[in-house]
Order: structure tokens, then C-alpha cells, then sequence
């Protein structure tokens, strides 16, 4: 694919068609090893980590976006739940999670949206959330501290 690009470039003279390769292949990125051209959308990681002590089940996950649902995981302790995706360019992706326990313990969050409020500018990657004895946390990696992000509700979701 890479001498087709340059050839393409070297022997077209409009600079539209070279802008127009040149944006297409920014954002769709590229696996060759010629051209580490970073994507402008790289992926964001989104992991639900269960760190319940006292309660030794499994905690329930269900995480969506519109239609793109991850459907309904369990995590045991210790362990954790991870997807990747590519937020969309109008910065209207946002995620939304709902986690419970067989206790009738549940909570419901946004775990990734588009904006400051859970300090994404340090996440360029990868967004951490912890679920603990009295709510969800938000991992701050960088300063190595959990955030209390929200409580634990009583009932069934």
C-alpha cells in the first residue's frame, strides 16, 4: 500500500488529492511498519476493576453506547472488565455503565463522555473505574489516587 501512496503523491500535481490522501490515511492510521503516522482518533481503553472486599462475589457489568452494547459480563474479584473503542468526531460518545452484585447492590455512571469532568485530558488512553465496599471509583493514575465517583444504591436494576 505504501508505494501506491507514493506513487500516487509523486505523480498527481493537484494539492487537493494530496491533502485528501493525506487526511484519509490520518485517520484511518495505518499497520505498516514504513509509516508510523499516528491515527488523529487512537483507541480509548475503559476498564471496570472489581476490588470488593468484604462481599467475596461476582460483580455485574453492563456497559453501552447507543446500540454498540457490551452486553452483561461478570468480573470476579480481583479481576476486571476492558473493552477499546474510537470515540466518534462530533464528541457525542458516551459510555454508560451499570454495575450490581448479588447482594442487590447497583450502581449506574458515565464511564467515558467528552468533556473534563472526569479529568480525560490525563486519560489520553485508558480510563480506569473501581468498584469498592461503599461505591465506584474513578482511578487518577497520575497522582495515585481513587476518586469517589458514586455510592452504591439498594434494590435491583
Amino acid at each position: 500500500m505504501s508505494t501506491m501512496v507514493v506513487t500516487a503523491i509523486t505523480t498527481t500535481r493537484s494539492p487537493l488529492l494530496l491533502v485528501l490522501i493525506i487526511v484519509t490515511w490520518a485517520l484511518a492510521g495505518t499497520s505498516s511498519s514504513a509509516w508510523k503516522f499516528p491515527s488523529l482518533w487512537p483507541y480509548k481503553h475503559v476498564h471496570v476493576i472489581n476490588e470488593l472486599t468484604t462481599y467475596k462475589g461476582i460483580l455485574h457489568v453492563h456497559c453501552w453506547f447507543g446500540k454498540d452494547d457490551r452486553g452483561h459480563i461478570d468480573v470476579a474479584v480481583g479481576s476486571e472488565f476492558t473493552w477499546r473503542f474510537k470515540p466518534n468526531i462530533w464528541g457525542t460518545t458516551k459510555w454508560t455503565c451499570e454495575l450490581s452484585t448479588d447482594d442487590h447492590r447497583y450502581a449506574s455512571f458515565d464511564a467515558y463522555w467528552e468533556d473534563n469532568r472526569q479529568g480525560k485530558r490525563e486519560y489520553k488512553h485508558n480510563i480506569y473505574w473501581a468498584a469498592k465496599e461503599d461505591g465506584v471509583y474513578l482511578r487518577l493514575v497520575k497522582q495515585n489516587v481513587d476518586q469517589y465517583w458514586t455510592k452504591w444504591s439498594l434494590g435491583f436494576i
